[in-house]
């Protein structure tokens, strides 16, 4: 599960590919309506699917033994989920030899038919890369490492 303020891998990729989108669609654009451009880039292809592969093979799997897909997902995540299932499905006739993570792998990995994000996601993803906060380092909860006082207090007062 995704964490508030986590980044995931590919969040760079993914945002240069939605920036480049972005300043194409305005370029090409004869009047610019925020709201229609952020759409226009929600619905526009892109190079991969943006989930990871372990995601991906656990959802597919899931649905693969026939369990629903969770209703708690959004609508974009089931529809984009839901193409990844189909498109494996086809990989693997196809390619039946092939293990059903290859088959994941491939199909993430390949050329998506939009970003599978909202118009106002767009938006605030846009925002922050303008903002740069993207460019700064990102605090990780599970690497805090103690000063050197902090350990030291922490033996004065005998808990070990």
């Amino acid at each position: 599960m995704k964490h508030k303020g986590s980044i995931i891998d590919f969040t760079s990729q993914r945002n240069g590919e939605i920036i480049r989108t972005y300043r194409a669609i305005i370029v090409n654009a004869e009047r610019i309506d925020r709201n229609t451009v952020f759409a226009q880039v929600a619905n526009s292809p892109c190079s991969r699917f943006w989930v990871s592969e372990d995601r991906a093979y656990q959802v597919v799997l899931a649905m693969l033994k026939g369990h629903p897909i969770v209703f708690t997902m959004t609508p974009n995540k089931r529809e984009m989920f839901t193409e990844i299932h189909r498109r494996v499905c086809l990989y693997r006739t196809e390619h039946p030899d092939t293990l059903l993570a290859d088959a994941v792998w491939e199909v993430v990995n390949s050329p998506a038919p939009k970003f599978y994000m909202t118009p106002k996601t767009i938006e605030e993803i846009i925002n922050r890369i303008k903002r740069g906060y993207y460019d700064k380092p990102q605090p990780r909860m599970n690497q805090y490492v103690p000063t050197k006082e902090e350990v030291e207090d922490y033996f004065k007062r005998g808990k070990l």
